[in-house]
């Protein structure tokens, strides 16, 4: 029997197979690094999540944030040392060296909702106002910040009950979105 047509035969199919192999490689390299993945949104979710972690212990405000009735205004130096949040892990802060992070924590009285009693922030106040304007997915919103708004509920020791506010926002956009 003659089998040299059916070698013939299986060589162009492996050919086919190892193209069909190298051509899938290349696209899920292309995929993956051809464009920057923007984490920013999910940095910010983090950043909430870390300060929520560091002002409320199982839903009770520990005794620091307070000097007898009153919250402690000390705790506006060094509030991020104190949640042990570092940012200053970036070679790059970005244009001009401005800081690439912003975060606000409010405090109010359940009975009054309207009125922080204690209001702790650091960062770059210029991401704050980036966090209210209404975006949708075209280019121009894409090199804004990406905030969170987060939100919860506490005690202190005395059982007052508060609502806390946490806005944070992630710059970052020269290391995120694609030029």
């Amino acid at each position: 029997m003659d089998k040299r047509g059916t070698d013939k035969m299986l060589s162009i199919y492996w050919f086919l197979v190892l193209t069909l192999v190298a051509g899938g490689v290349f696209a899920m390299v292309y995929i993956f690094y051809g464009a920057p993945h923007d984490v920013r949104e999910i940095e910010s979710e983090l950043l909430a999540q870390k300060l929520a972690d560091c002002i409320s212990k199982r839903g009770v405000i520990p005794s620091y944030f307070f000097v007898g009735e009153r919250f402690n205004e000390n705790l506006l130096k060094g509030f991020t040392e104190r949640c042990n949040i570092n940012f200053d892990v970036e070679e790059d802060y970005g244009d001009e060296n401005e800081i690439q992070y912003f975060y606000r924590v409010n405090f109010y009285l359940i009975r009054d909702l309207n009125n922080p009693v204690f209001s702790v922030y650091d960062g770059n106040l210029n991401w704050e106002s980036e966090c209210y304007i209404k975006k949708d997915n075209s280019k121009e919103y894409q090199r804004l910040a990406k905030c969170t708004e987060s939100r919860f509920y506490a005690v202190d020791s005395k059982d007052n009950q508060y609502l806390i506010k946490i806005l944070s926002a992630i710059g970052k956009s020269k290391k995120n979105v694609k030029q």
